[in-house]
């Protein structure tokens, strides 16, 4: 890793919460290779990885005024790298266009074993959000999620039409997101968010 000869990372804080353009630079040289590769490791796209790169250092600078407080500034970083991360995939999870993104992405990643727990937990609270859909929704959840039928199918099951049932499926959607997220917040986070996505 890059380091100034003449500043710590803390000194180039109090450098950069003082506006200094060039101390800025520099911990952007040395810290911007490690956040874009967290963030094509967990996005597996290259130019958005480099978004969330600049975007990253960007709320950092916006920030600035506070980081004379940082104590772990790796942490620090990261932190805030993964929250744009977790809100780009969390926008991904809802868009239906994105569903070769995501068939693809559990292709090419598995889970690592220190987060099997949180993702039993996650599967618990899934299947209780799903319990509370109403009928309906629950059901053509079900029968498109776990039984894998397409809309026609479960049109055809069901005795509506596939418009019906696209709307049931996008309305059972955006309640679990919103029970998952009021009941249980503490476990979507960006590991555990995979997960989720895969199910949705």
């Amino acid at each position: 890793m890059f380091k100034n000869d003449l500043y710590t990372d803390q000194e180039l804080l109090l450098l950069i919460a003082k506006g200094d353009p060039m101390a800025f630079r520099q911990l952007f040289t040395a810290y911007s290779r490690q956040v874009y590769t967290l963030c094509l490791r967990l996005t597996k796209d290259a130019e958005q990885a480099r978004d969330l790169t600049q975007e990253t250092f960007a709320r950092l600078w916006t920030k600035r005024e506070s980081l004379p407080e940082v104590r772990d500034f790796k942490g620090y970083l990261t932190t805030i790298a993964l929250n744009l991360i977790r809100n780009y995939l969390r926008r991904k999870v809802l868009d239906p266009a994105n569903a070769e993104y995501l068939a693809n992405y559990f292709r090419e990643n598995t889970l690592l074993p220190d987060k099997e727990m949180e993702l039993k937990e996650l599967g618990l609270a899934l299947q209780e959000a799903v319990d509370h859909l109403p009928p309906q929704l629950n059901r053509s959840f079900i029968l498109s999620r776990m039984a894998g039928m397409s809309h026609s199918e479960i049109a055809s099951r069901m005795h509506l039409s596939p418009l019906t049932v696209k709307s049931h499926i996008a309305r059972a959607l955006t309640f679990i997101r919103a029970y998952l997220e009021q009941h249980h917040p503490k476990l979507l986070t960006y590991s555990a968010l995979f997960f989720f996505s895969r199910i949705l």
